[in-house]
């Protein structure tokens, strides 16, 4: 669940990887004794509010935290540190709303934060308070925080706006969706060994793909439809060559190499959807069983 560190705790190994063993022990903790629980939400407090980069996460994790311990309050306000971390963030933005949703239900309005600034536009809308939805909108577009593109879409296109709201509000040039799965690809382990440009639902940019492997894959997965078996055998044999020159980079490349061939020899063994070709899996298990004598003593 975390990722950060904090400027008055040792993070050991540094850097982003080793807070994030820290934040995962500290969750671990605070479903320990009462004192292990105190420490844990003193720890991602201090990381919270320290001015790390990526203190985000300690911030979302407080939220999630308090909230399972009935402190709506105080889930509230870290998950507007969260958000207020990294606005961009469409996770954050959703547990901010979220909470904000739910302290409004117990304790009545937030006053002119964002989360309920949009809740009350959007009830006013539904109940055809035009008045009352403009002024919420318009301290909403002063905020930044509601685009050109929303208010001429959805329930607020249909909701009769003054128009000058529409002329004020600025142009969304950042799709979260996007730049989540943006980050998802860059971050990825296999993106050495893959392709991963048409991956998390997005169509690549190019039809084919520049990777041996990958392009030989997608060659293999079109000839299940025809079912020719000459077709898929000459791809899976491109597919393990390719791979074959990426697992010569490094060692990494290699085990991640080899998890793909070990993975693809699953799926044409044991995969209904790939029946069709289930003979070919032994033209993958060769090879494992070669490389497995190799590394024999």
């Amino acid at each position: 669940m975390g990722t950060s560190g904090c400027t008055s705790v040792s993070v050991p190994g540094g850097g982003r990887f080793g807070s994030e063993l820290i934040q995962e022990q500290a969750i671990l903790d605070f479903y320990g004794s009462e004192e292990e629980r105190n420490s844990s939400l003193q720890l991602l407090r201090s990381t919270c509010r320290s001015l790390r980069k990526d203190r985000g996460l300690a911030c979302y994790n407080l939220s999630v935290l308090y909230d399972s311990l009935g402190d709506s309050a105080a889930a509230w306000d870290y998950a507007v540190r969260a958000k207020n971390s990294d606005p961009k963030d469409p996770l954050y933005g959703e547990l901010a709303f979220s909470a904000s949703l739910k302290m409004e239900g117990q304790n009545g309005t937030l006053p002119d934060s964002e989360e309920a600034l949009y809740k009350e536009a959007l009830d006013s809308c539904k109940k055809g308070k035009k008045e009352e939805a403009n002024a919420s909108v318009s301290k909403l577009v002063e905020l930044g925080s509601v685009s050109k593109e929303s208010l001429s879409k959805g329930i607020f296109a249909e909701c009769g706006l003054d128009p000058s709201l529409l002329a004020r509000a600025k142009s969304n040039s950042i799709k979260p969706s996007l730049e989540y799965y943006k980050s998802l690809e860059k971050d990825h382990p296999y993106k050495k060994v893959w392709d991963l440009s048409g991956e998390f639902g997005r169509t690549p940019k190019e039809p084919i793909s520049a990777n041996k492997a990958t392009q030989s894959w997608r060659e293999l997965k079109k000839a299940l439809g025809s079912k020719d078996q000459a077709s898929a055998k000459r791809h899976l044999i491109s597919f393990k060559e390719g791979l074959d020159l990426l697992a010569k980079e490094n060692a990494q490349s290699s085990a991640l190499a080899s998890n793909l061939k070990k993975a693809a020899f699953l799926l044409l063994s044991e995969d209904s959807n790939y029946s069709a070709f289930k003979e070919l899996a032994k033209e993958l298990d060769a090879g494992n069983s070669r490389s497995a004598q190799v590394a024999k003593p």
